[in-house]
């Protein structure tokens, strides 16, 4: 795959993540009563990105895909949960150096954006296991196109 081909694949993944962390932040951030819906728009569309990138996926590839986004989603959850609810005097001295709130918030929200790219990428597989996939028959139309009612 050449340079740009790749830079083309992985620009939605990367402003889909970046859209979806965005979303998650402004619902930290703002004390707004109004702040549901445009992070509900930011995560919205940065979840669609996301999930157009596995629009050619198998569903093996899916699987694994799901698989790496929750390990990621994990990974992300570490540090924020070391700041957040420190549970020994040693996880609250790392907490510490990470504590201020800038931190805070960024560190919450690559946590609640990779949770929810990790969930849209299971669902995708859920799907595609159940045999539902973009470009592809339905399951129903599988049914009826075999003509086989055993």
């Amino acid at each position: 795959m050449s340079r740009s081909g790749s830079l083309r694949s992985i620009l939605p993944l990367v402003s889909g993540v970046a859209l979806v962390a965005a979303g998650v932040a402004s619902n930290i951030v703002f004390d707004s009563p109004f702040r549901l819906v445009p992070a509900l728009v930011f995560v919205t569309v940065g979840v669609a990105g996301v999930t157009s990138t596995a629009r050619e996926y198998g569903v093996a590839r899916l699987r694994r895909t799901a698989k790496r986004w929750w390990l990621l989603a994990v990974a992300a959850f570490l540090p924020h949960a070391l700041v957040a609810a420190p549970e020994s005097e040693a996880a609250a001295a790392v907490g510490d150096a990470l504590a201020g709130p800038l931190a805070a918030v960024a560190l919450e929200a690559v946590a609640g954006a990779t949770v929810f790219c990790a969930a849209s990428m299971s669902v995708l597989y859920g799907f595609a296991w159940y045999g539902i996939h973009p470009g592809r028959p339905t399951p129903e139309e599988r049914v009826l196109t075999d003509g086989t009612d055993d």
